[in-house]
């Protein structure tokens, strides 16, 4: 395999592997590496593309017994390609190359775009996403006079890997001093403090909700919580109906919604599952989790209860779903 932008890999056809397996949004196929490890275009953290290529790894491998030869030689080509992204993108005289033929293949005047990205101005605000699959606890500094798009996408700023996320879902733009967000998405909703918006000033402490995600708005030097509050939380599905996502993870000081509706956080579907079934919540310095006149209840280590604390490695029950708890003390 050579070090160019464009690399080959079969699959069934009709099939996208990149999307069934790796989540990646529609688009080019193959990728290039930047979509192939979820980064932002020209990523220069060589520990940013180790974590995101060992990511990658990690869901493309329980596919390489699949039964049909043809797939399974088509996941050994994903895996090859992972394996070179990680080596051309952490090898500075390789990824110079890289980059330069993949601009020239985009269309983009790669000094011009690296030279406008160094010289932005510093940042006074971020969003950190606080709940979701994965990518929880990670931070998002905003530039003033930067437009940043969320999405799917993973040419987004912010980049959301998921079925419920739309490949454009909502923008923040900077105006009068203050971050304006507006949904691009018609079919997907975004949610600021649990209200549908059409567009919104955003305050510090506001949360957005899309797609399975939380994001929160803040104001930078970050505010650092006084009160006690609980340790960031899992919880995953160890036996149950297959979903899209089986992880929840959570930190402090989000409330969370659990059912099959459009704007639960974590959307667990299933007949036996009501819409608005659950919710997680800290109290100082626990976990609680509040049935909400479900049809059929929660149990923690075979009790059912109205609500409860959550310790680690309880054994929790959401309809057919029987889930682990993990605190991260």
């Amino acid at each position: 395999m050579t070090d160019s932008p464009a690399n080959t890999s079969g699959s069934k056809a009709g099939e996208d592997l990149y999307a069934e397996f790796l989540d990646l949004p529609s688009g080019d196929r193959p990728p290039h590496y930047y979509q192939l490890l979820l980064l932002e275009l020209f990523c220069s953290h060589p520990e940013r593309i180790q974590h995101a290529s060992r990511k990658q790894f990690r869901r493309i491998k329980p596919f390489e017994d699949h039964p049909d030869h043809q797939i399974r030689q088509s996941v050994q080509d994903i895996m090859t390609q992972i394996a070179t992204a990680r080596v051309v993108l952490c090898n500075h005289a390789k990824k110079q190359d890289y980059d330069q033929a993949l601009a020239e293949q985009l269309g983009i005047n790669l000094n011009e775009y690296l030279q406008n990205r160094l010289a932005a101005p510093v940042p006074d605000c971020f969003l950190r996403i606080t709940a979701g699959p994965e990518m929880v606890g990670h931070r998002i500094d905003l530039v003033e006079g930067r437009r940043v798009t969320i999405g799917s996408d993973p040419q987004c700023m912010i980049a959301l890997p998921s079925i419920r996320v739309s490949k454009a879902h909502c923008q923040l733009d900077f105006r009068d001093r203050d971050w304006l967000l507006k949904p691009i998405s018609k079919e997907r909703a975004t949610l600021v403090n649990d209200t549908r918006i059409k567009e919104f000033v955003l305050d510090e402490g506001d949360v957005i909700d899309l797609g399975g995600y939380r994001l929160r708005f803040g104001r930078l030097p970050e505010n650092v919580p006084t009160d006690p509050t609980p340790p960031p939380i899992s919880l995953i599905v160890r036996k149950g109906p297959s979903i899209g996502y089986p992880t929840l993870n959570v930190l402090p000081p989000e409330t969370i919604l659990i059912g099959t509706c459009d704007t639960a956080t974590w959307q667990l579907v299933h007949p036996l599952i009501s819409r608005h079934h659950c919710r997680l919540e800290p109290k100082g310095k626990d976990w609680q989790i509040k049935d909400l006149q479900s049809k059929n209840g929660i149990t923690i280590n075979g009790k059912q209860v109205d609500q409860g604390t959550l310790n680690d490695h309880d054994e929790l029950v959401i309809g057919p779903f029987e889930i682990l708890v993990s605190l991260r003390k």
